[in-house]
């Protein structure tokens, strides 16, 4: 009889997604195995942009520095239509600025999908709980309907397929070596995997997807495009700038990389009769670019890579299955058009979205109930299946948007930055996201405002602080690190000039530090704590005591001593200006406020500084909070 194996989440795909999702089990006990039927990691092309909150993701998995030094940073856009003398050939129509002024940051930058991806995986190596085998894939999937609600149980079976390569000779190749690195002969071994939780991140045509009889719902495009990363030998003027080159023909995205090349989106079909991508030729794809960059020239000097491609404008029926056992992540779930850039940076945010809930539910400390467990990994679909929508339903309208030319183009173009920066999102009402007090609904909250602002569901916005013990400054999601914690941060506003605010942060700490009638069972137990307590005061630096605070601010250990980095300021800083933290997120500094800031990054609550019960009331609705 084949050996059976465990492990706690099997993901299908090495991808973007998946190894964003695995990032997540780092430094825990949770046993990942990733399968991918490919023979090794992304060599070339691909998706390519970041969005600014996918770079705050890798900064929270501690690769941010690697991915900025190898990225491509955008700072200015052309959008160039076709001349309105009547004559042929297209002219530059406008330049505009790559920024949203609310992020107060680079809005975008350019990576390749196999640079991404290498980061991921290095990310991983030194993990011995997670474990990725290539030419691996699924063949079989049976889920034990009984075992669904139950604890410490491994309902869903997989049958595994493996490729090995049998070496000619004794020879220095790792477990995982590609077929092509050998001339052996290969060999299909079975394996049999039974594991708690399985996730589908195994692209467009997701074998899991159909497993589940998930349909995606929605329609193909009436365009083919190619994709070509290029050397450009060109007099266009505009080639190392992000470019939207309009004709009636369609319109191409330019976008500039490193290394001197370029990447360029360019469209060769439209209508009801279209040719099979397969069967487009990279010269068909150059002079369809150069008819639209006319009269300027597009001569070919190198290229690394190129495709075509039919998108469908796609979102699935359903994002998880068989009571919260299995799920849906990225392209296997969503597919559109690559022009705004978001593949790439939603399948990552999918991932990040569902991974810390797999770990809340998984860790072997401050355990949920079953029930409580299903409440909480139900809102991923919930939370990701509208963004995904939304996503769909933008891409239809930015395609239109470059079709033809609109008195309100700065105004639109503007809110699509704001869009595809992710600062429209706003997760609904559920265990993880708290409504303010006397609001009955969402609703109430008024529409999801383009504008980096602190409501329940959306994102914390980044901000620059400074280190009440030293000084030097962070930005805060670079302090917000990936290990599974929520974080209640307190903007106690001007404490050192009034006396009510140091009254209430006094009270908030025992509340906070008390096992029995507070947060205490939460909050102690040092890095490893469920909840990090933080906090941002306006006040004077020099008229605030570290020491003076409570302890649950600046806790002690007899091993590693103070932990000095939990009190920030909204002060200068000695080399990076101010960050005027209070004034960007509208923060009364005479009233502070309190918010509860998810593992992912999102509001799940925002109280005032005095609300001990809200706090209670949020941890207790996810199940982490007994009393």
């Amino acid at each position: 009889m084949m050996k059976v194996k465990t492990v706690d989440v099997l993901i299908i795909g090495t991808g973007p997604a998946g190894l964003a999702l695995a990032n997540w089990f780092r430094n825990t006990s949770i046993n990942v195995l990733l399968v991918d039927k490919k023979p090794g990691p992304t060599r070339r092309g691909k998706a390519e942009g970041l969005k600014s909150t996918t770079n705050e993701i890798f900064d929270s998995y501690g690769i941010g520095p690697q991915i900025a030094t190898e990225s491509w940073r955008l700072e200015e856009i052309a959008i160039w239509g076709q001349k309105k003398d009547g004559k042929s050939g297209i002219e530059r129509e406008q330049l505009l600025q790559d920024k949203v002024e609310e992020l107060g940051k680079v809005r975008e930058t350019m990576l390749q999908q196999s640079r991404v991806e290498y980061h991921m995986q290095q990310n991983l190596l030194s993990h011995r709980n997670i474990t990725i085998q290539y030419d691996t894939q699924p063949v079989d999937v049976n889920v034990d309907e009984s075992l669904l609600h139950e604890d410490e149980v491994y309902p869903v079976e997989v049958l595994l397929v493996k490729t090995q390569v049998q070496p000619e000779a004794s020879s220095d190749i790792l477990e995982n070596s590609t077929p092509y690195t050998t001339n052996g002969a290969a060999k299909e071994v079975e394996e049999r995997i039974r594991t708690r939780y399985i996730v589908g991140c195994d692209g467009a045509h997701s074998w899991l997807r159909k497993q589940l009889q998930v349909q995606l719902e929605g329609d193909l495009t009436d365009s083919v495009f190619g994709v070509v990363d290029l050397i450009p030998k060109s007099n266009f003027p505009d080639i190392r700038r992000v470019c939207y080159l309009r004709a009636s023909t369609g319109t191409i995205l330019l976008v500039p990389r490193s290394n001197k090349e370029v990447r360029l989106y360019i469209p060769v079909e439209s209508g009801s009769s279209l040719s099979d991508p397969k069967d487009l030729t990279f010269d068909r794809i150059i002079d369809a670019a150069r008819k639209i960059i006319s009269p300027y020239t597009l001569e070919v000097g190198s290229v690394s890579w190129w495709s075509a491609y039919r998108v469908g404008q796609r979102v699935g029926s359903r994002f998880s299955g068989h009571n919260e056992r299995a799920f849906l992540v990225g392209d296997a779930v969503h597919t559109h058009s690559p022009k705004a850039g978001q593949g790439m940076n939603t399948s990552i945010q999918d991932a990040y979205n569902l991974g810390w809930k797999l770990r809340l539910v998984l860790q072997p400390h401050h355990k949920l109930d079953s029930n409580a467990s299903r409440r909480l990994l139900a809102t991923y679909e919930s939370e990701r299946r509208p963004v995904a929508q939304d996503l769909i339903s933008f891409d239809r309208g930015y395609l239109k948007l470059f079709a033809a030319p609109s008195s309100q183009f700065d105004t639109e173009f503007l809110q699509a930055m704001k869009f595809t920066t992710g600062l429209s999102i706003r997760y609904p009402p559920s265990c993880a996201v708290q409504l303010p007090n006397g609001v009955q609904s969402a609703e109430k909250l008024g529409p999801s405002l383009l504008k980096a602002d602190i409501v329940p569901g959306k994102r914390l916005p980044d901000f620059q602080v400074v280190y009440q013990a030293d000084g030097v400054s962070t930005w805060i999601h670079i302090r917000l690190q990936a290990t599974g914690s929520f974080r209640m941060i307190v903007f106690a506003g001007d404490l050192a000039a009034h006396q009510h605010l140091s009254t209430n942060v006094q009270k908030l700490g025992e509340y906070l530090a008390d096992p029995e009638n507070g947060l205490g069972q939460l909050t102690a137990g040092g890095e490893a704590a469920p909840v990090e307590v933080l906090m941002v005061h306006s006040a004077d630096r020099e008229k605030v005591e570290l020491l003076d605070l409570p302890e649950v601010f600046r806790p002690w250990s007899d091993d590693d001593g103070y932990d000095y980095w939990r009190v920030l300021a909204d002060a200068e800083s000695v080399h990076e200006g101010h960050g005027r933290v209070y004034e960007r997120l509208e923060i009364d500094p005479e009233k502070g406020r309190t918010l509860v800031v998810r593992p992912d990054g999102y509001i799940g609550a925002v109280l005032d500084v005095d609300d001990f019960e809200g706090v209670g009331k949020y941890f207790k609705e996810l199940g982490m909070l007994l009393k």
